[in-house]
């Protein structure tokens, strides 16, 4: 098996599918609802894939072709963690271990997709990415900047050198927790982008790798062992 659809109250399987025929990608799936028919996506190893949510019918698969099959293996570009956003007909992703940054546009049925674009400096390998008006946003591997693209284009309009991370946005402001331990308030104007404040995380232990929160006016922060919680509104 590699994609499976159990009911959620008897715990019954609905639906198996054996998806590309290969191991999973890390990756935790999204749902895109459409009018006519929902589709699970997700990745495996090498593959990006839609499911019908209803009959677990493959509807299309995207090749992560960044290798030759030949060098596939555990631990050869085979980590995708990032989750797939959906917008207006479009699917965006950032897999730096894959196809980097790519734009997908998918049919109004849900049962084709063709790539818009595809950008290897968009290398996002677990930070996560979001999306805010035009623009995406999120931290590149290769280079450790914080980026954004234009979402029309694929173009990059501005980085900033402060390295890895994860990012999320909240009231127009984008959060990012760079991998060496600091945190970032950004604001989200795509040309003009720039830090407006930061802190170090200086409690806990080994990799700064958690994705920040933000709920009911907090912000909370996992490092290792410790989890910290900061106001941001009163």
């Amino acid at each position: 098996t590699n994609v499976v659809a159990l009911n959620r109250f008897t715990s019954d399987i609905v639906w198996i599918s054996k998806g590309a025929g290969e191991r999973p990608g890390y990756n935790q799936p999204q749902i895109i609802r459409l009018n006519n028919r929902s589709i699970l996506v997700n990745f495996t190893a090498y593959q990006m894939m839609g499911h019908d949510t209803k009959t677990g019918e493959l509807l299309w698969v995207h090749n992560q072709d960044n290798l030759k099959p030949e060098e596939h293996g555990p631990g050869k570009g085979d980590t995708h963690a990032n989750t797939i956003i959906y917008d207006d007909g479009y699917i965006y992703y950032a897999e730096g271990d894959g196809n980097c940054g790519v734009k997908l546009k998918l049919s109004p049925d849900g049962t084709s997709i063709q790539e818009v674009w595809r950008n290897k400096e968009f290398d996002s390998f677990m930070g996560g990415i979001v999306k805010l008006g035009d623009h995406l946003y999120g931290g590149s591997a290769a280079k450790p900047e914080f980026k954004s693209i234009n979402a029309g284009t694929g173009l990059i309009e501005k980085s900033l050198k402060i390295g890895s991370g994860a990012v999320i946005a909240a009231d127009d402001m984008l959060y990012y927790y760079s991998t060496k331990g600091d945190f970032f308030l950004i604001n989200a104007d795509p040309i003009n982008m720039e830090v407006v404040s930061k802190f170090k995380i200086t409690k806990g232990t080994k990799e700064h790798f958690a994705h920040p929160v933000i709920h009911d006016g907090k912000l909370y922060v996992r490092h290792g062992n410790t989890l910290q919680a900061f106001q941001l509104k009163q």
